[in-house]
């Protein structure tokens, strides 16, 4: 348990070297390619809950005047009213969808850039330069998908068991709520950290093994990501931006674990 927590602990600072590393190698402008994923994905969201609303609210005019046996025409106070109406119900779904999967989402459309910004950050870190290949670099990009979407079902599945155990009153409640923090900040930080695991090629089935293993390291990146995400309005947006740093984060800790895993292993050689 200890050594869990001081994993935790050691993924939130982690972005502290984060913030430092992009800085200090002019990395910084890799946060523009969030806030134009952001910017197109609400554009396009907000224009389908738009469609969306319209051909209801011209359906229900269709259904209200051939139910009543008479005509509500276009612009009326009735019309406008469930115009407004639809507008509301819609935007608000799409928020909460968008809350919801925004998570995921922004890790599945920019891992074409983690990917490169993993290995880019391996080889400034360890002094080689690039070497990702275009056949490498679309497996880094089906790997994510693979990942995200394990990770989706699995989250959602143990969301669910949360939300049942939910209902057993004081002791439910708090199980419920440490219980989907932590497993949804375990796998947000999985998504982060395996795309190291993809460029140093292990297999699915080996990263799962691996990060069980620093399950605290993943639960820290991760929590800092999901934090942000529960921020009202903004959170979305602002956790877009800090993927960024939570790629940075989980890539740098691999690094360094790594390092210290051949020392030691140079060191036992010696004896």
């Amino acid at each position: 348990m200890k050594n869990y927590l001081i994993q935790f602990i050691t993924g939130i600072i982690f972005y502290k070297k984060a913030f430092v590393f992009l800085m200090n190698n002019k990395l910084l402008y890799f946060l523009i390619f969030p806030i134009i994923i952001n910017i197109f994905l609400s554009y396009i969201g907000f224009y389908f809950t738009d469609m969306i609303s319209n051909y209801l609210h011209d359906q229900m005019l269709l259904l209200i005047n051939s139910k009543l046996d008479s005509v509500i025409l276009e612009g009326g106070v009735l019309s406008t009213l469930i115009s407004i109406s639809l507008w509301i119900i819609s935007k608000i779904f799409f928020i909460f969808l968008f809350l919801t999967c925004s998570g995921y989402l922004t890790i599945l459309i920019l891992s074409p850039v983690f990917s490169f910004l993993s290995e880019k950050i391996a080889a400034i870190h360890n002094g080689y330069s690039n070497t990702l290949t275009l056949r490498q670099f679309l497996n880094d990009i089906l790997r994510a998908g693979v990942i995200a979407f394990r990770n989706i079902l699995i989250q959602l599945s143990l969301n669910i068991l949360f939300f049942l155990i939910g209902f057993f009153p004081v002791v439910g409640w708090v199980v419920s709520i440490f219980g989907n923090i932590i497993v949804t900040s375990y796998f947000y930080g999985f998504s982060f950290m395996d795309f190291s695991n993809e460029r140093n090629r292990l297999s699915v089935k080996e990263s799962v093994i691996f990060i069980r293993k620093k399950s605290g390291l993943a639960i820290g990146i991760g929590f800092v990501f999901y934090s942000c995400l529960l921020i009202p309005f903004v959170g979305s947006f602002l956790a877009s931006l800090l993927s960024v740093f939570s790629l940075t984060a989980a890539t740098l800790s691999f690094e360094e674990m790594s390092i210290n895993s051949t020392a030691f292993q140079s060191t036992e050689s010696l004896h």
